[in-house]
């Protein structure tokens, strides 16, 4: 006979399931967070995981949205105030700029987003492909560590 036990430090303890969460900052929306599943846990009341898809949207001082970010999973550090997505992750700018990566972190003290990881950027004449990138969380600009390439795109 084969019994399993259930640790509760493993087990989360609240989870939400179609969430919509909203960072203001004076009384302003600057951050709207979609999630299909939350998970926190009684071990790290700081952590909150995204474990099934995650889109968040950045706003500007005047609530106009500046950017979009998706993933497939993230993680929310509170004390650190980090956010950490991963697995599919894509960022959108208001000029149909596109950034791909694995990884990237959003450090919203600095409102800084990062990743150390290979990075590919789509803009309307070129992709540029690199390894590490830093950029405001409008994503308005950008710059990439270790440029190794671009390819030019014809348009038609």
């Amino acid at each position: 006979m084969v019994e399993t036990f259930l640790i509760a430090d493993n087990l989360p303890s609240e989870t939400m399931y179609e969430t919509e969460l909203l960072y203001t900052e004076k009384g302003k929306l600057k951050v709207k967070i979609l999630a299909q599943k939350i998970e926190k846990h009684t071990y790290s009341s700081n952590i909150i995981n995204f474990s099934d898809g995650i889109t968040v949207f950045f706003y500007d001082d005047s609530t106009n949205l500046t950017s979009k970010l998706t993933a497939t999973e993230a993680i929310i550090d509170n004390k650190k105030k980090q956010m950490q997505a991963s697995i599919n992750v894509e960022l959108l700018n208001t000029k149909n700029e596109k950034l791909n990566t694995e990884q990237l972190i959003w450090n919203e003290e600095e409102d800084l987003i990062f990743s150390e990881k290979s990075v590919w950027i789509t803009t309307k004449d070129e992709i540029i492909f690199g390894e590490g990138f830093e950029s405001s969380s409008d994503f308005s600009s950008y710059r990439i560590k270790k440029v190794k390439g671009s390819i030019n795109i014809k348009s038609n």
